[in-house]
């Protein structure tokens, strides 16, 4: 990292404050593509192969802007990649607000998502190594903050009436707050000496680079269903229930609500299994809610079911990744692989709703949440112990 950490171990205030208002705005931004859909598609004439490539490109640029932030990490501080990520989240809203044109429409949403993978990796290890034995307690809290963004975002377009553009102004004005909250924090950088250092991989695993391998698919797996749960349910419920995009998005956002509650529990759940039992029995569920959702009466509760599901296999399986991969590079790969899930399946997922009908969106996802599944048993096998903690 630039710059000379000063002799004071202890964060500024501002920092959490900070940290709060950027997951939020992580939340707000994560979800709002997905009820905007019907709209861009409607306004440009796109099928929902053409409209998936926004999806594909905002995630693209989320695996870009991860990347980048491993590149930076020696280069800028903690502080200055945030002001980095946030100006381009900023700059990718107003740009889908304002583009005339389809291929500018695809030039903001990879900004944005370029912004998004850069304050999401920085943030997140930056609050990691400043709160000592408070960091586990505050990465919670974060993340509720994330949920409630998720929540409200939908919720936006719902109220304004189907127009995605109103939301995209909030979080663009939401990224100005959060950039004003860093140039007045104290250039402040966590203590070399907090830094864990880079430990090689733990003797549990049978074949280091095949775990790893491994832990990256299952995230992207994962992030594919989450993601694609937030793009498409707003187009499935539209086709399948006839509601329109402002009604259909309310709807979505207790997908949301769901998910946020679903991580809160998740939190005295990982206590007492361990993460495979906890990450298994979660997708196992997950994977039938998703097959409820083809039911189109169904849909609405499936879906909010699906949420609370998926909650917990994120964060519990980034705790699984530290104790078995223990070490700097590994959640850099792992987060950028993650991001890949929505590249390589979003196109999948508007082929198929093109060619069988809008109930393929809910049988694609529960098809790629077996195959998370799959994942996990192959990584357990690989891992000595890891259903028995």
């Amino acid at each position: 990292m630039t710059g000379v950490a000063p002799a004071d171990l202890h964060p500024p205030r501002g920092l959490a404050a900070v940290a709060l208002g950027g997951f939020l705005l992580q939340g707000l931004i994560y979800p709002v593509l997905g009820p905007a859909l019907p709209t861009l598609s409607a306004h440009f004439g796109l099928r929902a192969t053409g409209a998936s490539a926004l999806l594909s490109i905002n995630s693209a640029g989320a695996v870009l802007g991860v990347l980048l932030a491993g590149w930076l990490a020696r280069r800028l501080t903690f502080r200055q990649q945030c002001l980095l990520g946030a100006a381009l989240i900023a700059s990718g809203c107003l740009g889908l607000i304002a583009a005339p044109s389809f291929v500018l429409t695809l030039l903001a949403s990879g900004l944005l998502g370029l912004g998004f993978g850069l304050l999401d990796l920085a943030l997140n290890v930056w609050v990691s190594l400043s709160y000592g034995g408070r960091s586990a307690a505050m990465l919670n809290l974060l993340s509720a903050s994330f949920g409630v963004g998720a929540v409200l975002a939908p919720l936006a377009v719902g109220l304004s009436g189907g127009n995605f553009r109103v939301p995209l102004f909030g979080c663009a004005a939401l990224a100005a707050l959060v950039i004003v909250g860093l140039l007045f924090m104290p250039p402040w950088q966590p203590q070399p000496g907090v830094v864990a250092p880079v430990a090689p991989f733990s003797s549990a695993a049978r074949s280091p680079r095949l775990v790893l391998g491994l832990f990256i698919l299952l995230f992207l797996a994962y992030v594919t269903v989450e993601g694609g749960v937030g793009s498409w349910e707003v187009s499935h419920l539209r086709d399948t229930l006839g509601l329109g995009t402002a009604a259909a998005s309310r709807v979505s956002a207790w997908f949301w609500v769901s998910f946020t509650l679903g991580r809160l529990l998740s939190a005295g759940l990982a206590l007492r299994l361990p993460p495979a039992h906890l990450i298994g029995g979660t997708l196992t569920l997950a994977a039938l809610s998703l097959a409820l959702a083809t039911l189109p009466a169904a849909a609405p509760f499936a879906y909010t079911l699906a949420g609370l599901f998926l909650a917990p296999v994120f964060t519990t399986g980034l705790v699984w990744l530290t104790r078995v991969v223990p070490g700097g590079a590994a959640p850099t790969l792992v987060f950028a692989g993650a991001f890949l899930g929505p590249v390589l399946f979003s196109p999948l997922i508007g082929a198929m709703r093109d060619t069988f009908g809008p109930v393929a969106i809910p049988l694609t996802l529960m098809a790629v949440a077996l195959l998370d599944l799959a994942l996990l048993l192959g990584l357990s096998r690989q891992v000595r112990g890891s259903f028995s903690g």
